[in-house]
């Protein structure tokens, strides 16, 4: 036993100098161990016949559709990471007459699991390639990745727990959904349902009713026509309509603007906690005017206008 405690203090400090040094080179090993990168394709060919349903799941992993040949589904999963990781990623593949499944499935190895921050294994890049005809319905789901939707002609449904969701140049209804990203369709035709739990949601020439909700982000509705719907709990609402056909939009935290030809119809009904409300279009106001709430028919009235935003302004422009 030490008695001098100038040496007791020295000796503690020594110790746990070493146990640090143990413990980072323990996990410098882990963390440089395994790092031969490697990669494999598995590719399948199924052959269809008119309309089908693909169904797609995965626990990791980015997915894209592109519309292709008329009678064929291709798939290509692309996996790459270390030796181990490849290794343990298995892929399935299925018909029953016109409906394809595609099945992937990483089990994660017991030292992987442990490891966190600066000392976690390199990531596993997995993506799905799919070329399908048109008139295919989709029904996607990944815990980990992107979902990519392009030319597609019949309904989408789609889910991810943490990636971006993007559509284009697809006619045909759309659920989707992503638990951690932004979601954008462009030049689409359909009834349109998206949800996302932290990004912006970005539509751009769509004809269809539309129906958005997100709990963190921005909403711009753009060159759309059809019923609208949306509501966010921390942005603002931007939206250029060619007509109104009835909107109800909410912003818990950001302005709601809305742009509508000089001529189109409506019944406003908008107010706010924390700003004004103003229209450019003609009016008849119902009741007391005050700043902070608004009533009234638009050009004669028409479809419902229902507005209401509690930290912003809300302004109804021509153009």
């Amino acid at each position: 036993m030490i008695t001098n405690p100038h040496l007791r203090y020295t000796f503690t400090i020594v110790r746990r100098t070493l146990f640090l040094f143990v413990l980072f080179f323990s996990a410098s090993t882990l963390l440089f161990a395994d790092k031969k990168v490697k990669e494999r394709t598995d590719p399948h060919t199924f052959t269809v016949q008119g309309a089908g349903k693909l169904i797609l799941k995965s626990n990791i992993g980015d997915v894209q559709l592109v519309a292709g040949k008329e009678n064929t589904v291709e798939v290509e999963v692309k996996i790459k990471g270390t030796e181990k990781q490849v290794d343990r990623f298995k892929t399935n593949f299925k018909q029953d007459g016109n409906t394809v499944t595609v099945e992937g499935d990483y089990k994660r190895g017991i030292g992987e699991k442990m490891r966190f921050g600066l000392f976690r294994s390199s990531a596993l890049d997995v993506k799905f390639i799919v070329t399908l005809p048109e008139q295919f319905i989709s029904k996607i789901s990944t815990a980990g990745g992107n979902i990519t939707i392009k030319g597609l002609k019949n309904k989408q449904e789609g889910e991810t727990s943490g990636g971006d969701v993007t559509v284009e140049d697809c006619s045909g209804e759309l659920w989707l959904s992503t638990s951690g990203g932004d979601m954008e369709v462009r030049n689409c035709n359909g009834k349109t349902n998206l949800r996302t739990s932290g990004g912006d949601i970005t539509i751009k020439t769509l004809n269809g009713d539309i129906e958005v909700v997100t709990s963190g982000g921005d909403v711009v509705l753009d060159e759309v026509d059809g019923k609208l719907i949306a509501e966010t709990s921390g942005g603002k609402i931007n939206v250029r309509a060619k007509e109104n056909k009835g909107m109800n939009l909410k912003t818990s935290g950001g302005d709601i603007i809305i742009k509508l030809p000089s001529t189109a119809k409506g019944v406003l009904d908008a107010s706010t906690f924390g700003g004004e409300v103003t229209c450019e279009l003609p009016i008849e106001t119902e009741g007391k005017i005050k700043k902070t709430k608004m009533k009234g028919n638009i050009n004669g009235g028409g479809q419902l206008m229902l507005l209401k935003t509690s930290g912003g302004e809300i302004k109804v422009e021509s153009y």
